[in-house]
């Protein structure tokens, strides 16, 4: 009998080659020189030596396999007479498959990224490879219709983002045995690297000392003023804070337990409190805690402020784009507490940057909890003191 690591560790070859199953259902796993491992059953009925499809190894597992292997056989010996085939279903468009993906892969995400995810297929890549067949998509249809149009307009980011999109498309399709191999791959190097923008940020001290003043002179919106305050104590992701709610926070154990779903890597976070921190929340409960959320919008109390929010205010303060966003908080924390001395995996940990096992970090999401309690009320009276001087 197959083993899942004999079939996982199948090396495509020159030729096609088949890995038999035992059990004499006739079942067998077809390797092709591409690397497709597919599925087939061969049978004789009446005298005739025939062949079925059986889906696309890892989309079809082994277990699965044989158990549709085992009732197809069972409906051959109680049938008189040989299958009559269905009518041939009309070959799937490639906007099919992309939907397909996107219901199964996009489900799990944050709204803001299945968001983006599906306008860049409504805007860039459906309306130009939707009505092809799959096995009419060419790498050239690819590069001219689609990507060298989105190059022109000099918008690089948004051009690696949808071959992204486009490669984990195909990526599925080979999955399930509708395509040979992902040529995107075939395109590396057709275009110019991407040049990464750091988020803006204070990291002089005395500048971001007097920016924490102007956050306490900021007479807008009292969440947003509150949302401004917390922010770089706790130096989450902006979207982490802004959609928090008061379950999520112990002020007895001063803890903040932030569930996988809300996580950028979609692992739990634990965010210790500081004493100004708690303190803060304290006012904001009076002002919010009746409801769900710490900041709720000013129109709809249902959902939180908008991402804007806190960007708008910092505007409205008199800093610019180029000086400060909200996202820059985690890069000024960064770079003090790693001049400050503080080891790097606390820093780390405490940014809720992936670990490369995913198990490990799903298991250690409270590591160097101790460590990091004391480093963020010490980091907390740091910002008290540049306040302050």
């Amino acid at each position: 009998m197959l083993t899942f690591k004999q079939i996982d560790n199948a090396q495509p070859r020159t030729g096609a080659y088949k890995l038999y199953d035992g059990g004499g259902l006739g079942l067998y796993l077809e390797v092709k020189p591409s690397g497709s491992k597919l599925w087939r059953i061969q049978y004789t009925f009446q005298g005739r030596r025939l062949l079925k499809a059986m889906g696309a190894f890892p989309a079809v597992g082994l277990q699965d396999v044989r158990l549709e292997a085992a009732a197809f056989k069972k409906s051959l010996a109680e049938s008189a007479e040989l299958p009559t085939k269905k009518a041939k279903e009309p070959e799937k468009l490639l906007r099919d498959i992309a939907v397909e993906w996107a219901d199964k892969f996009l489900s799990g995400r944050a709204d803001k990224t299945r968001q983006k995810t599906l306008s860049l297929l409504d805007r860039k890549i459906l309306p130009y490879l939707g009505n092809f067949r799959l096995k009419d998509v060419t790498p050239q249809t690819v590069l001219g219709d689609v990507l060298r149009p989105i190059e022109a307009q000099g918008t690089i980011e948004t051009l690696n983002r949808v071959k992204t999109v486009i490669s984990q498309i195909f990526r599925y399709s080979v999955a399930n045995g509708l395509m040979e191999r992902d040529f995107t791959l075939d395109l590396r190097g057709a275009f110019p690297p991407l040049i990464v923008k750091h988020r803006a940020a204070f990291t002089d001290p005395a500048e971001f000392g007097g920016f924490l003043k102007a956050i306490d002179s900021f007479h807008g919106s009292p969440v947003v003023s509150y949302a401004l305050k917390i922010l770089p104590y706790v130096f989450t992701r902006p979207g982490e804070l802004r959609n928090a709610v008061w379950e999520e926070v112990s002020l007895d154990e001063s803890l903040w337990r932030i569930p996988a779903a809300r996580m950028k890597m979609r692992i739990a976070h634990v965010v210790p409190l500081a004493s100004q921190v708690k303190a803060l929340l304290s006012d904001l409960k009076e002002l919010t805690g009746w409801g769900r959320l710490l900041f709720p919008g000013a129109r709809t109390r249902t959902r939180p402020i908008s991402d804007v929010a806190m960007t708008a205010a910092m505007r409205r303060m008199g800093f610019t784009k180029e000086e400060i966003c909200p996202h820059g908080f985690r890069t000024t924390a960064s770079t003090l507490l790693h001049e400050k001395g503080y080891p790097s995996e606390w820093i780390e940990t405490q940014l809720a940057h992936r670990d490369a096992n995913a198990v490990r970090a799903a298991y250690n999401r409270a590591e160097h909890l101790a460590e990091r309690t004391k480093m963020m009320q010490e980091w907390a009276d740091y910002l008290d003191s540049l306040r302050a001087s």
